[in-house]
């Protein structure tokens, strides 16, 4: 009893200096936002337990309050991590570090948006701070449009249907929201002016397009996961599930047979 339990102890410090780089990243990561939550109760004086508690308890409001839009930001976390996860088991070498940072653009990308929804930069942070909403919006439409130039090759060899669908319905919430600003408090549709279908179109379309943004992030991991593994310098192929099947061959290689 005494042998095992010195081997796992001996096991245990083992694993903590071969991992002190991580370990050192999870206390400073830690702190930092700690550190903030200390911050922003000291300097706005702001309780502890609303910086800390859940939104529900704090609020005191029904557990199934913002329903679809807790689920949305869970996606958004879902997809950052896929591409990052992606990111960081592909070597950086040959045509694989083009991939890799198109997975890390993907990455950054996605985090901007899902920080935005969580915590409504557009409309309640920011404006506070003189940056108008429509000066964000336009910051990430020339965003989104950098990343779309910047990596247009590798996009187009991907199943881009899922990121035209993810930005038509972005860019028909962004639209809905505009035009129900303006309509809205004229309108002659009791169900428009009750706030019930304006709702739903708004915010339906943006979940539609944070899961089609989710299943965009999923396919590009696993196929530049599959193709980093077959060979080191192998493009990322071609793949369409609305296309015919295409065997990608390299030297004799023959990648398309396994999806």
């Amino acid at each position: 009893m005494i042998t095992k339990r010195k081997n796992f102890l001996g096991s245990l410090y083992i694993q903590f200096r071969g991992n002190l780089p991580l370990i050192g990243l999870i206390a400073a990561i830690s702190t930092i936002f700690l550190g903030k939550v200390v911050f922003i109760h000291l300097w706005y004086d702001v309780p502890i337990d609303q910086l800390t508690r859940d939104i529900i308890a704090v609020g005191r409001i029904p557990v199934y309050a913002g329903f679809l839009s807790q689920i949305g930001l869970f996606c958004w976390a879902a997809a950052a991590m896929l591409c990052f996860f992606s990111a960081s088991v592909i070597e950086n070498n040959g045509n694989h570090h083009k991939i890799k940072q198109f997975l890390l653009a993907s990455t950054l990308l996605t985090l901007i948006l899902g920080f935005d929804d969580a915590f409504l930069l557009h409309e309640k942070v920011l404006p506070k701070l003189g940056i108008p909403e429509g000066v964000t919006y336009a910051s990430y439409g020339g965003l989104l449009l950098f990343y779309l130039l910047r990596f247009h090759q590798l996009i187009l060899k991907t199943d881009y249907i899922f990121i035209a669908l993810a930005l038509v319905f972005f860019g028909l919430s962004y639209t809905l929201d505009f035009a129900l600003a303006i309509v809205y408090p004229a309108a002659p549709i009791p169900l428009l002016t009750s706030g019930r279908i304006s709702y739903l179109l708004e915010d339906g379309a943006k979940f539609i397009g944070i899961i089609s943004w989710l299943v965009y992030c999923f396919q590009i991991g696993k196929y530049s996961i599959r193709v980093s593994a077959a060979k080191p310098n192998i493009e990322l192929p071609y793949y369409s599930d609305g296309i015919a099947k295409q065997q990608i061959i390299h030297k004799g290689l023959h990648i398309g047979q396994d999806r």
